[in-house]
């Protein structure tokens, strides 16, 4: 997924300073399989992520979806975005996220693009 240029999305390694260690932990690192430094999760854990990044004051500006093969990801190439303005991106990404489960099924994760916080107009 495209972000602005000029917004600073978090990369795996940001998580460490923002999400609990277990939630952490659960997550599926993409550096070794596909090359990118992001971290996907299952469904309940990026509700759980999504949320404290929201209660931080962060933003999120999308996500990506990717299918699992047992615990290996593989693209989708769908994916949610939203404006860094939006005052609605929480509710866009759980909305999307939700719909996403319920027509495909479990077998999923999701990976917010998240930035450290409101970007100016």
């Amino acid at each position: 997924m495209l972000v602005e240029k000029s917004i600073m999305s978090f990369i795996d390694e940001d998580y460490v300073n923002i999400v609990p260690q277990d939630l952490l932990q659960r997550g599926i690192r993409l550096r070794e399989e596909l090359g990118f430094y992001d971290i996907a999760w299952r469904f309940d854990d990026v509700m759980e992520v999504l949320k404290i990044t929201r209660d931080k004051g962060m933003i999120i500006v999308g996500g990506d979806v990717y299918r699992l093969s047992g615990n290996e990801p593989i693209i989708t190439y769908d994916y949610w975005s939203t404006k860094a303005e939006d005052d609605n991106a929480f509710e866009v990404a759980i909305q999307y996220i939700t719909n996403y489960r319920a027509r495909n099924g479990d077998d999923f994760a999701y990976c917010p693009v998240i930035c450290p916080g409101r970007v100016s107009k």
